[in-house]
């Protein structure tokens, strides 16, 4: 890495055990750089119980923008032997390392490896803090590597301001003891972080609570959930502003209970939603069935967990998909939309509200635990810049007929208590009226005018992007990535054309109904194609096969982690050799 990259691109993980403060520090770094003015992308992993276990934060902040967490790290600040023991091998020639010398391990420091000793724990007990050590590996990283010590306290104030000014003192001054001692130490790495660029004005936000404020624009009324990891912090998020415009928000007793209160309260005219991950999808399948039969429009947000089963509670995993596009009884159609980061969790959630109000359908959003918890600074979002729509309604002329038959397949709605508007609403099959008929000719009749309606899905979404399609010569290798995995195929794709390689990326968003025939279009000018997901089975691929002439390779993982750009320009290399 050249100097001008050790300036403008660092990347920063702290590890140590569960409890010791470990998101709390990179919550704050990541903070006081975004305060700067700097662009910042975090990943964060922690273990499912309260205390103890491996943590991990890693921000990565440069003036440029950032697609992903990063490849690994250029400073590694390590609490305890655990932490050291887990990311020793990425220790690499040139990074920097700030451990706990009065901690309980004595690293084998590589002579190429730029250490930093710092007596975390005994200067922590000194001060009478003792659980004020990750404080002063936060004055020390600050001190180290130029990360603004002013933003640090301002955020670090705000923290424990609620606890009490003895809290706030104490963690003060463990983090200006840090910033002492790492003064008195010999800087020999060149990482520092990147001077700000000049920008508009931004917010930093995680993916989950981007999810939220997408609702709120979107016109959100009722919002019901059962807390399950890693999705409950949306429901926290709407739980703190949803009242604010008169909105409902109800804790269900679990997630059959919440995806039944949500289509009740869209059945009385209010836009709905929920947030759950693939276990609690699970459960809501049948009612999501129900949502197409009785064309009711709702948003159900997944934020994807390592499975099947628990499975891996706080893990990052793309395996939802299966269970996302077909998860019902019988032929029961949806509508599937997934986020790259946290801009598209603001403007994607707005969007599957007004897919779900047009069409009259479910709509699936699909997150995933890396993207959920990762923070990232965006444009400030402006309510007024979005389009909004709102579903189809009687006129009150004539007789009305709920499932009545239309041009576009869409039948106007009217809420409960409408003069004249009376009608059932229920999963048996029915008539234009909603009367239960089970007549063959019924059924077809109405499966027809369901899935007829989402004939123009396709057409009412923007086309996926395609990265690298300036160059009118056909590729190498075409990448396509869905979910949280663009953001590192942007940066392969960058590295692999910087290189020479031909290679350019695919970026679908609306999964299902699948366009097809943008699919096509791509894979017309490239030899061959690679398929990265976060998956065992590789999910997409599968659709793509199934539904496409296209026969991509996978490229699958599924250890809890997200892909590193590393990692996909690796496998692309060796394709195109």
């Amino acid at each position: 890495m050249t100097d001008e990259d050790s300036r403008d691109d660092l990347i920063i993980r702290i590890a140590g055990e569960g409890g010791e403060g470990i998101i709390s520090a990179g919550d704050f770094i990541t903070q006081a750089c975004a305060r700067a003015g700097l662009e910042v992308y975090t990943f964060k992993t922690f273990p499912a119980e309260v205390k103890g276990g491996y943590a991990m934060y890693q921000t990565r902040t440069s003036s440029r923008p950032i697609y992903n967490h990063g490849d690994t790290f250029n400073v590694l600040c390590a609490l305890n032997g655990e932490a050291y023991t887990m990311n020793r091998a990425a220790l690499r020639p040139g990074t920097a390392f700030v451990y706990d010398s009065h901690g309980d391990f004595e690293p084998e420091i590589p002579g190429d490896v730029h250490a930093y000793a710092i007596p975390m724990t005994q200067a922590a007990k000194e001060l009478g803090t003792p659980k004020a050590k990750n404080m002063v590996a936060l004055g020390a990283l600050s001190r180290l590597f130029g990360i603004p010590a002013d933003a640090l306290l301002e955020v670090l104030s705000g923290k424990f301001s609620k606890k009490g000014d003895h809290v706030v003192d104490g963690n003060v001054r463990a983090f200006e003891r840090g910033r002492e001692l790492a003064a008195e130490l010999t800087k020999t790495d060149p990482w520092h972080v990147a001077e700000p660029a000049q920008r508009g004005e931004t917010v930093l936000m995680s993916g989950n609570d981007a999810i939220g404020l997408g609702a709120l624009i979107a016109g959100l009324d009722f919002f019901a959930a059962y807390p399950i990891t890693p999705a409950t912090e949306i429901a926290r998020y709407v739980a703190r502003h949803l009242p604010k415009r008169g909105g409902t928000l109800i804790q269900a007793e679990d997630e059959i209970a919440s995806i039944s209160q949500v289509l009740g309260a869209s059945y009385a005219g209010k836009k709905a939603m929920t947030s759950t991950s693939g276990p609690g999808l699970a459960l809501m399948s049948e009612m999501l069935g129900m949502a197409f039969m009785s064309e009711t429009p709702c948003v159900v947000v997944n934020v994807q967990r390592g499975g099947p089963s628990t499975g891996l509670p706080t893990k990052h995993e793309q395996s939802d998909l299966f269970l996302s596009i077909h998860g019902s009884h019988g032929d029961a159609g949806r509508i599937v939309l997934s986020v790259e980061n946290v801009r598209d969790c603001i403007d994607l959630t707005v969007k599957a509200f007004n897919l779900a109000e047009k069409y009259q359908v479910p709509v699936l959003l699909l997150s995933d635990g890396s993207l959920a918890f990762s923070t990232q600074s965006v444009p400030y979002p402006d309510p007024d810049a979005y389009t909004i729509e709102n579903r189809k309604r009687w006129d009150g002329e004539g007789e009305y007929k709920r499932y009545a038959f239309t041009a576009d397949g869409i039948s106007p709605m009217c809420d409960p208590g409408t003069p004249g508007g009376m009608h059932m609403a229920t999963g048996l099959e029915h008539n234009d009226a909603g009367a239960p008929n089970y007549s063959p000719a019924n059924h077809e009749a109405m499966q027809a005018k369901r899935f007829g309606k989402l004939a123009t899905v396709v057409a009412d979404f923007p086309q996926a992007e395609i990265d690298g399609d300036d160059d009118g010569d056909e590729a190498d290798l075409g990448i396509i990535a869905w979910g949280s995995t663009i953001g590192v195929v942007r940066e392969a794709v960058a590295r692999l054309r910087a290189e020479g390689h031909a290679v350019r990326g695919f970026y679908p968003k609306l999964l299902w109904p699948m366009a097809v025939e943008q699919y096509e279009t791509f894979a017309a000018k490239c030899k061959r194609l690679l398929l990265p997901e976060v998956n065992w089975q590789g999910q997409l691929a599968h659709f793509v096969r199934a539904e496409t002439s296209l026969r991509p390779e996978s490229y699958t993982i599924c250890g809890g982690l997200p892909f590193n750009p590393a990692m996909v320009v690796s496998r692309a290399k060796e394709m195109l050799s």
